[in-house]
Order: C-alpha cells, then sequence, then structure tokens
C-alpha cells in the first residue's frame, strides 16, 4: 500500500513530536498507565481493565501521531523536538491509587489542552482530522479513568 505524504512541515512536525514523545506525551502517558496497570494488578484487581483500556488509547494516540509525523517527512523517534529522549524518567512511580487518579486526570488535562492548542496551529485539514481522532481518545480516556475511579470507590 502507497502511502500518501503531506506537504513536509517541519514546525509541525516538532509540534506533533512532542504530543508523541514529550516528557508529557502520549508514549509518556502509556508508560504511565502500564506502571499502574500492573500495580493494579497486585494491589487493586478491578481497575487492570481500566489500566488496559487506558494503554490501549494512548497506544493507538501513538500510531496515529507515529503516522502524521512519517507523513510529514518527520521520524517517529522517541524523543521530543528539543531532542530530549524518551525514558522511564518521564513516569511518577507514585503509590496510592487516589494519588494516581488526581495525577492522572492533570496529565489527560494537559493532554487535551495541548492536542487543541495544535488544532489551533495547523492548518492542514488532514491533520487536524487525525488529531481529533486523538482528542476523542483523550476524552474517552478521563471519562473512563473517573467512571472506574467513582465505581471501586478510590474517589467520592
Amino acid at each position: 500500500m502507497k502511502i500518501e505524504y503531506y506537504k513536509v512541515n517541519s514546525y509541525y512536525e516538532g509540534l506533533i513530536q512532542n504530543l508523541y514523545a514529550g516528557s508529557k506525551g502520549c508514549f509518556s502517558s502509556f508508560m504511565q498507565f502500564f506502571y499502574q496497570r500492573n500495580q493494579a494488578d497486585v494491589f487493586n484487581q478491578p481497575l487492570v481493565g481500566c489500566f488496559d483500556e487506558l494503554c490501549a488509547l494512548e497506544l493507538e494516540n501513538c500510531k496515529i501521531l507515529s503516522e502524521i509525523i512519517i507523513k510529514i517527512g518527520g521520524d517517529n523517534k522517541f524523543y521530543s523536538c528539543g531532542k530530549k529522549f524518551l525514558s522511564g524518567a518521564s513516569v511518577d512511580y507514585m503509590k496510592g491509587f487516589d494519588k494516581m487518579f488526581l495525577f492522572d486526570i492533570e496529565l489527560l488535562e494537559f493532554s487535551v489542552v495541548e492536542v487543541k492548542s495544535l488544532l489551533a496551529k495547523i492548518e492542514n485539514v488532514q491533520i487536524k482530522n487525525k488529531l481529533k481522532q486523538v482528542l476523542q481518545n483523550k476524552r474517552l480516556e478521563q471519562n473512563k479513568l473517573k467512571e472506574n475511579y467513582f465505581k471501586n470507590g478510590i474517589i467520592e
């Protein structure tokens, strides 16, 4: 299958690269949720499914952003536009699901603002449509997180 490229745009690439692999980007969120998923597997089994869903949504976001980066002539390496490499240092290794919840909500709120900012800065309709998918996933993540934490009595 032939890839249809968008117009090469290093400015867009930098913006999207940060959302893809920046310290609060989608891969960082994936690692955060994966760490928490494994904590839930030991300490709060009912939350495992929630974190599995969050990981799946973030992985989908990573695929979408990776595709955009490649199509605008970039390289989907695991670093921010400032060449700061992605690492486990991006994960907050806190204990306690109430603290995790507050951190996750803040992380997702930051991501929603970031995607909205990109939508305002980017004019390419195809890229905007892909970013709207990412935004929709982020909102779905927020809802799943709140729903599961309420359902499991972590927060009231």
